[in-house]
Parts: structure tokens; sequence; C-alpha cells
């Protein structure tokens, strides 16, 4: 090979250890946790929502677990970024006596070195050391021509295993791992999102049956009042008794103490609202929230368990815990092999009487070596083990992984079930509260026309109360069991416009 080849061959392999490789991008920030809240006005589930994605504290500790695992990966692929070195130093040494003395002779030497060397770790398991050295040296007396003078030398050793440790796919193992553990943290964000949104949508609609519920309330207290006040008419009158009185009294009294503790559950699911929200003064007010229209909405087993399979981060989360534990098989069956390796070296060297000239001047000294290295462990027996213990974490993985299916079928058949059942209850509540209202308006009729008693107009009341909270409850078991066969699906994200990392 020609010498300016092999030299020009070196500069480029250092250059080429010098380039780091690529890491993967970490995610951006996700949410902005310094957003103003604003709940004035009338409180849509999109705005909760979208306060709570960047408010909402477990999703903002669930979102460091992104960002440490993608550090993962810069961290196994500074295994393989090169290690330079340079190295300078002097030496004097000068004799304490010498036969040359007695002849006005002092002997002594001076070397000076600069010396730069290249370390890296490559992809197969290869192991490469690459450097470059100048020494001047300086002797009195002179034992040579040139007196100083320079020396360099360029040198490279590689080192290759061929069984133990060898394998682009064993080296990079690592790497993968961690990608696939950077996936994982990604679709825990997303199950910690799409639970951050059931949390909110089952907390809103609580407040709205707990303000409906209030609203209910408030009437039936203004009727109790206003049969009270009929009946202290009429008492002064002497149509009815002290008893009728003492009757609607004791309505007036209930109503007023469920409205006490109706108005105690709004304020407790306000709260409830804030904190998902991330408020920690709870001074904010929250302003009107409506019923979302969501009709009779038509579901599907098979529809929504293929949309879990596909959008939810179980399974998917399940499956590249399984592709990580097929990583440690890999490594722990070529970890089983013995160590053989294949080194080789190649140097070549100069001298001359200046540094330019020991650099650029003909390189008239080489040197190379070759062999092979050969280990192998009496037995095995703790790799062997190790392989075993990896099989068997696979194995463990993939029964977990079929649990999860199977959790995932029973919640996603029950979620079906709820909605089909909500529906059934809203329109059958929906019948009985018109029921309850012809009920109560007879019964009215009744007592103006001296035909009933008080006691029965207020059991009348308490009917038509009932099947009103009802109807608001169904109404709302419609919207949250909807909501909670969305969170199996994963089709929240899309409802709300959200895009995540996969």
């Amino acid at each position: 090979m020609p010498r300016p080849t092999v030299r020009a061959g070196l500069a480029l392999l250092c250059v080429l250890m010098a380039l780091p490789l690529r890491a993967g991008d970490s995610p951006p920030a996700f949410g902005e946790a310094s957003a103003p809240i604003d709940l004035s006005g009338p409180v849509t589930l999109q705005n909760c929502v979208g306060l709570a994605l960047g408010r909402n504290f477990t999703v903002r500790i669930q979102q460091f677990s992104v960002f440490e695992a993608a550090d993962s990966v810069e961290v196994q692929q500074a295994a393989f970024e090169p290690t330079f070195g340079f190295n300078a130093n002097k030496q004097v040494t000068q004799e304490a006596s010498s036969a040359l003395a007695s002849y006005g002779v002092v002997p002594y030497s001076d070397l000076e070195t600069a010396a730069f060397t290249v370390n890296d770790t490559l992809v197969t398991g290869a192991t490469v050391q690459a450097g470059y050295s100048l020494v001047r040296s300086n002797y009195n007396p002179s034992y040579a021509p040139p007196n100083p003078a320079f020396g360099s030398s360029a040198s490279i050793t590689v080192t290759q295993p061929l069984l133990h440790g060898a394998g682009i796919d064993y080296n990079r193992a690592e790497i993968e791992r961690a990608r696939l553990g950077v996936r994982i943290s990604n679709l825990n964000f997303k199950s910690a999102v799409l639970t951050m949104i059931l949390g909110v949508e089952t907390t809103y609609y609580n407040l709205l049956y707990q303000r409906g519920q209030y609203k209910v309330q408030a009437e039936e207290l203004k009727q109790a009042q206003q049969l009270l006040d009929e009946n202290t008419l009429k008492r002064q009158t002497g149509t009815l008794t002290d008893l009728d009185v003492m009757n609607a009294r004791a309505g007036v009294a209930t109503a007023q103490n469920q409205l006490i503790l109706d108005k105690q559950a709004v304020q407790n699911g306000e709260d409830g609202l804030l904190q998902l929200l991330g408020d920690r003064k709870f001074s904010t007010n929250v302003g009107e929230v409506a019923f979302p229209d969501v009709g009779e909405p038509e579901v599907s087993f098979d529809r929504s368990y293929k949309l879990a399979r596909d959008q939810g981060p179980d399974l998917a989360a399940a499956q590249a815990s399984i592709e990580q534990f097929k990583l440690d098989v890999l490594k722990a069956k070529r970890d089983t092999l013995p160590t053989l390796n294949v080194n080789g070296g190649l140097g070549y060297n100069s001298f001359a009487a200046t540094a330019g000239e020991s650099l650029t001047g003909p390189w008239s000294g080489y040197n190379w070596t070759g062999g092979l290295t050969l280990s192998i462990p009496w037995g095995m027996h703790a790799n062997r083990a190790l392989y075993h213990q990896a099989e068997s974490q696979v194995r463990s993985q993939q029964v977990a992984y079929d649990q999860t299916d199977q959790g995932l079928v029973v919640a996603v058949r029950a979620a079906v079930r709820g909605v089909e059942a909500s529906i059934e209850s809203v329109r059958a509540s929906s019948e009985n509260v018109r029921f309850a209202e012809k009920a109560y308006e007879l019964t009215k009729a009744q007592f103006d026309a001296g035909l009933a008693t008080s006691y029965l107009v207020l059991q009348a009341q308490n009917t038509l109360e009932t099947a009103r909270v009802s109807e608001l409850q169904a109404k709302v078991n419609l919207l949250v069991a909807v909501a909670k066969l969305r969170f199996y699906e994963g089709s929240s994200l899309q409802l709300y416009r959200i895009n995540l990392p996969e």
C-alpha cells in the first residue's frame, strides 16, 4: 500500500470517528402550565380539557417521564461517541557526574512529546484506537545527526469481537431498548391524558347533575312555600285545619334542608373541576355549564374493540415491553458464546531535523500487528442462566399482554352495555317525569277543588322531584357512559383535537 494513501486513510478515519451519532429528538414540552384560568363565561368541555392539558398535575408529572426516556436514548448513543485525548510532556535529564565532565561536557537530554489520540467503539462491537505523536529530542553530546531531531508516528489499532459482543444488532440493542422506552413513555403519557380527559368529562357532567339537582330542589322549595301560603290562607278562612298547615311547613323545612345539601354538593363539584384544572387557590368562579347533545349514539362492540386495539395505549405499551425483553434475549443469548476477538494494528513513523519535515517528509519506518484472542469461561453457567431468565421474561410479558387484552375486552363490553342501558334509562325516566307531572297537576287540581288533602299534594310534589332528579341522573349517566367508551377507544383525543407523539 502506498504510504501517502495509508496516511490519508488514517486521517479520514480520525475524522469519521469524530462525527457523533444523531440522537433522537426530545419531544417538545406539552401544554402551558402558566395559562390563565377564565371560567367566567359559559364553560365548555373543550375549554376545560384545554386548560387541564397545561395545568393538570398528573399530566405534567407524566410529561417528565417522556423527557427522561428521550434522554436515555442520548445516554445509550453516547457509548459510540469517540473520546479524544491530548498529552504534552517535557523531560530534561542531566547526569550528576560523568567521565566527560573532565572535558567540560555535562551530559543531558531534552525530550518534548505531544500526542493526540482518538478512541471509539463501533456498532459492530469493534474498539478502535488511532493516534499521532510528535517527539523532539536533543542530546548532549549528540550521538547521531540530526540533533535536535523530530520524530512523528501515526498508528491505528482495531479489535473486533467475532462471537461474544459481536454484531450490530447486539451493540445497538440498548439504543433500540431506550427508543422502545420512549415509545412506552409516550404511550403512558397518552394514557395519562386520556385518563385526565375522562376525569374532566366525568367531573363536568357530575357538576351538571349537581347544579340541575339544585335547580330542581329550588323549584321544589318554591312549590312547598306556595302550598304553605295557600294552606295558611285557607286555615284563616276555616277551609283547612292546623294539621294541613303543619304538613306544609314540614314540607318547606325538608325542601330547605335538601337545598342546603345540594348547594354543598355544587360547591364540592366546582372544587373538583378546579382541582383537575390545576387551580391551587380555588378562587375562580365557575360559570354556566350546559348539557352537550349526545342524542342516542349507536354503539358496536366490534367497532369499539377495534378502535381500542388500534388507538388505545395499553396493548401498544405491552407489545413494546415484549420487544424490549426480546432485545434482552438477543443479548443474553450472544453472551453465552465464548470470547473470540481478532485484532490488528498498523503504524508509520518518520525522523527529520524539523517538525514540518517529520510530518510531510518520507515516513521511513512502519510496524504492524495481528492476532486472535480466545477466552472460554468454564461451563458458562451464569450466562446460560441469564439467558433462560430473559426468555422467561418474554413469555411472562406475552401472558401479561393476553391478560391486558382480556381486560380490554371486558371493559369495552361493559362500556358498550353501559351506553345501551343508559339510553333505555333516559327513555324510561323521561316517560316517568311526564307521568309524575300529570299526576301532580291532577292532585293539585283536586286539592284546589277541595277533593284532596295537602298531604297528597306534598306526596305528588316529592314524586315529581324524584322523577326529575332521576331523569337528570339518567342523562348524566349516558354522558359518562359515552365518555368511558371513548376512553377505552382512545377516540377522546380526536374529539378534542389533541395530537400526541407515538
